[in-house]
């Protein structure tokens, strides 16, 4: 369950200061770029000259939040590492991402990727696309904040409100001054953090384990102890170091779900969300874009790699002692989805906590920043540029900039204190994603790979397939690893019917409907 009694352990003062101090260098680093916003381009895009490897490792570490080490490591406790095969998929997501969408994108002097939707259909379709993203975008921000929020109230003992009040708060802080730069720079730091944070998960299992790793497989390859407590009266039937599931179903995780999710998602990811998009339109030239999406999606794989074996890590330590005086706190665990946090509290020395807990902060701040920066960019270009009459317009552009960016981060800490959920993290995320990243990812592919696909086509494919995943998230057993290609391929099909339908005339759009190569 994501909301948990939770019971706070006690950090020394020393640690405190470590944290603290990390937290405030990141602030620093973040605000010692606010003198150099001083264009909207060099604000949101920094002046589209950033450097391609900084790039790439933003745009990794903007999509690692909180939720990507406790559900990860939680997914292998309750199941395996089916997912993890899904990761795979990534490279080949951002090879088709710089093969069909780039070459549009970086021959356009776009700030946000919807403005390619206005030019292919319409200003409909482009507000509807920015509006989608703003959804999807916000509600991922605020599962992951709230996430965050639960390791900090039990592992240091402070308040929810006051750990989304600090990593939201000061999160804010740097992104409004320091806009894109601040961002991505920061990003590159917390990377290098949260990848330690997980080798600090795998170090501390070591340790207990006297370094004879050779057992950690063995063991986690093996079922729970019907005892376990955390298994709740369920029969652990199974390992959980299964890599693949043959079997054809829309109720369970399988092999099929797995790669079909990752890859869409990862194509979506890319191609239409505007936190990836505005990543690689900073680095400028196309080839600058390929290459940044093309390694960072190997880092994700990297990253995704160590999660999942600190998952397997953790498995074997629960399974070993559990029920040994020497570790009394294992038996304590009854939920599968706190282990994370449980062994941050109980199980880890403390210098490793404190990497540990600066890896979750890092994780946070870093996709809370790109997703604030890349939700004001959306606002700011697709509404009130495009909308607004210029010539009542007397804001400078920074300013009113900095102040999108400054109420989105208000708005997004706001809804996180109201989340409540009974279900996985990963699950969560899903049902409150899907609605709006799957018809997101199909009206971008009805533009690019049909040129018969028209306004109305798209708008009405959009509010099927999200009205199609609502649907099947909360009225139907389907499992969470199909909603998004439900959303995605459900708005694609019926946007591309309804287009031949509708029997568009044809225009100079609909002509330039696939970029060249």
């Amino acid at each position: 369950m994501i909301v948990a009694s939770l019971m706070a352990t006690s950090f020394s003062t020393v640690q405190y200061l470590v944290l603290v101090l990390y937290v405030l260098v990141s602030v620093v680093v973040g605000l010692r770029f606010a003198r150099s916003q001083s264009t909207v381009e060099s604000y949101y895009l920094a002046e589209r000259s950033a450097p391609w490897w900084a790039v790439a490792i933003s745009i990794y570490s903007a999509d690692v939040t909180a939720i990507s080490y406790l559900g990860c490591a939680a997914l292998v406790f309750s199941g395996d590492l089916q997912l993890l095969v899904g990761s795979f998929a990534q490279p080949f997501a951002a090879l088709f991402v710089s093969w069909v969408f780039i070459p549009f994108l970086a021959k356009k002097n776009v700030f946000t990727a919807y403005e390619y939707l206005e030019d292919r259909f319409s200003v409909e379709v482009r507000t509807l696309a920015s509006a989608l993203f703003a959804l999807m975008r916000g509600s991922h921000l605020s599962v992951a904040l709230y996430a965050a929020s639960l390791v900090l109230t039990q592992v240091m003992g402070i308040p929810t409100w006051g750990s989304l009040a600090m990593l939201g708060g000061l999160t804010t802080l740097y992104t409004v001054f320091g806009g894109m730069k601040a961002a991505l720079w920061t990003d590159v730091i917390q990377s290098f953090v949260l990848i330690g944070g997980l080798l600090a998960v795998i170090t501390g299992v070591a340790m207990a384990f006297h370094w004879e790793l050779s057992s950690v497989w063995q063991i986690a390859s093996r079922p729970f102890p019907v005892n376990a407590p955390w298994l709740a009266g369920q029969f652990d039937s199974s390992g959980h170091t299964r890599l693949f599931n043959l079997r054809t179903s829309l109720y369970q995780m399988t092999l099929w779900s797995v790669v079909v999710r990752t890859f869409l998602e990862s194509v979506g990811s890319y191609g239409s969300d505007q936190v990836f998009v505005q990543r690689y339109l900073a680095a400028g030239s196309r080839r600058k874009m390929v290459a940044s999406i093309v390694v960072g999606s190997l880092i994700a794989v990297l990253g995704t790699v160590l999660m999942f074996g600190a998952g397997v890590f953790l498995v074997a330590y629960y399974s070993h002692f559990l029920n040994t005086a020497s570790h009394p706190w294992v038996a304590g665990l009854t939920d599968s989805n706190r282990v994370m946090i449980d062994f941050i509290s109980h199980g880890l020395p403390g210098t490793l906590a404190v990497i540990v807990i600066a890896g979750l902060f890092a994780g946070t701040m870093s996709s809370f920043s790109a997703g604030l920066n890349s939700l004001s960019t959306a606002t700011y270009i697709d509404f009130i540029v495009r909308f607004r009459n210029d010539r009542k317009g007397k804001i400078q552009g920074v300013t009113l900039a900095r102040a999108v960016t400054c109420i989105w981060g208000l708005v997004i800490i706001l809804v996180s204190v109201l989340i409540r959920g009974n279900d996985t993290i990963l699950a969560t995320l899903a049902k409150v994603m899907s609605p709006f990243g799957g018809p997101l990812l199909g009206m971008f592919l009805l533009g690019m790979l049909s040129k018969r696909a028209n306004s109305f086509g798209v708008l009405a494919g959009a509010i099927i397939g999200a009205s199609s995943t609502v649907f099947v998230t909360y009225f139907t057993p389907i499992h969470w690893t199909w909603y998004f290609a439900i959303g995605c391929l459900g708005g694609f099909a019926s946007g591309y019917v309804l287009s031949f339908l509708s029997s568009p005339r044809t225009t100079n759009k609909q002509v330039n409907a696939i970029p060249n190569h």
